[in-house]
C-alpha cells in the first residue's frame, strides 16, 4: 500500500473512532440539557475565556521561535506570529495527515538552509514540551487530592516529574544535540501557557455556573486529562476524545456530565474562533513574510505541503 492510501486509510479510521467516541458522549449525557447550559453561558466570561486563550497562543508563538532558535533559524517574531497563526487555522480545519506543522516545516525548509529533520524535532520539541507542562500540573492536582490512592502513591508521583524531564531531555540528546538547552528553557514558557489555558477553562466554568458545587478543582484535572487525551493520535484532531474523557472523568469524580461536556464543547469553541485569523494568511500566503524576508520563490501553496509531509513522517518514524 503506498503512502497515499495509507493516509487515507488512517484519516478514515481517526474518523471513524471520533464518532464513535461522540456517539458514546450523545448516548451517556441529556443532549437537551447540555445545550440549555451551554445556552445559559455569560457571554462576558466567555469573551474573558477567548482573550486568555488568544494571550496563550501569542505566548506560544514565542515559545516555538524560542525552539527554532536552537536550529538555528532567526525568525522575526511577526513574520513567526503570522506564521503560527495560519498552522492553528490549518491545525483546525486539516487535523488529519498534512496540517499546520507540516505546513510550517515547509515553509522553513524552503527559506532557511536548514534540514527538514532539525525543524521537525523543534516543532515536535515545541509540543512536547506543552504535554510536559500538562503532565506536571496533572501531578500536581493528584498529589493534593485527599483519596486514599493519592496519599498512598504521593512519593511515586513527585519522583515522576524528574523522570519525566530526563526522559524529555534525552530525547533531545540522542536525535537532536543543537536543541537540548532550548527544550529545557522552553519548559517554564509551557507551564504560563498552559496556566493561561487553565484560566480561560475557569472563566468558562465561571460563564457556565460549573465549580460551584465545590468541584473546581475536579473539572480542571479533567481539563487537563482531556488535553493529554486530543493529544493521543487515534481520532480526527482529538475530536470526541476530549468529550469522552470528560464524560468518563465525570463518573469518577462525581461532577455534573452536562457542565463538564459543555465546558469542552465551549473550550473547543473558544480556540476555534482564536484560530480564525490565521484564514487570511491561508487565503494571502504571500502576506506572510511581511517584507522582512527577502525571498524569490513564491510562497509555498497547501498542494507543495504533500511531499515534505512524507519526509517529516520518516523522521518521526526514526525517532
Amino acid at each position: 500500500m503506498d503512502e497515499k492510501r495509507k493516509k487515507h486509510l488512517t484519516n478514515v479510521l481517526k474518523l471513524l473512532v471520533s464518532a464513535l467516541a461522540l456517539a458514546f458522549v450523545y448516548h451517556n449525557i441529556d443532549f437537551g440539557k447540555t445545550w440549555e447550559t451551554m445556552r445559559s453561558a455569560s457571554v462576558l466570561w466567555l469573551v474573558v475565556a477567548l482573550l486568555l486563550y488568544v494571550l496563550s497562543q501569542v505566548m506560544s508563538s514565542r515559545r516555538v521561535r524560542y525552539m527554532l532558535s536552537g536550529v538555528p533559524i532567526e525568525i522575526d517574531r511577526w513574520v513567526n506570529l503570522r506564521l503560527y497563526w495560519l498552522g492553528m487555522f490549518y491545525n483546525f480545519f486539516l487535523p488529519g495527515g498534512v496540517g499546520g506543522d507540516g505546513y510550517k516545516v515547509y515553509w522553513l525548509h524552503k527559506r532557511y538552509p536548514v534540514t527538514v529533520r532539525s525543524v521537525v524535532m523543534a516543532l515536535l520539541g515545541d509540543r512536547i514540551s506543552g504535554l510536559a507542562a500538562i503532565c506536571v500540573y496533572m501531578v500536581g492536582y493528584v498529589s493534593f487530592m485527599q483519596t486514599q490512592v493519592a496519599i498512598s502513591y504521593q512519593w511515586l508521583l513527585v519522583l515522576v516529574i524528574p523522570v519525566g524531564l530526563y526522559l524529555y531531555w534525552l530525547l533531545f540528546r540522542l536525535f537532536q544535540k543543537n536543541l537540548c538547552g532550548v527544550a529545557l528553557s522552553a519548559l517554564w514558557r509551557s507551564h504560563l501557557i498552559q496556566a493561561l489555558q487553565m484560566l480561560a477553562a475557569a472563566s468558562i466554568l465561571v460563564s457556565l455556573g460549573g465549580g460551584g458545587d465545590g468541584l473546581l478543582d475536579e473539572y480542571l484535572f479533567l481539563f487537563l486529562l482531556s488535553s493529554v487525551a486530543s493529544a493521543v493520535p487515534i481520532t480526527l484532531g482529538g475530536i470526541g476524545a476530549r468529550e469522552m474523557t470528560f464524560v468518563l472523568g465525570s463518573e469518577l469524580f462525581g461532577t455534573s456530565k452536562d457542565v463538564a461536556v459543555s465546558l469542552s464543547l465551549l473550550f473547543y469553541a473558544v480556540s476555534l474562533v482564536s484560530s480564525l485569523p490565521g484564514l487570511y494568511f491561508a487565503l494571502r500566503t504571500d502576506k506572510i513574510d511581511g517584507g522582512h524576508i527577502q525571498s524569490p520563490e513564491v510562497p509555498p501553496s497547501l498542494g507543495d505541503v504533500v511531499d515534505v509531509a512524507a519526509e517529516e513522517h520518516d523522521v518521526l518514524k526514526d525517532i
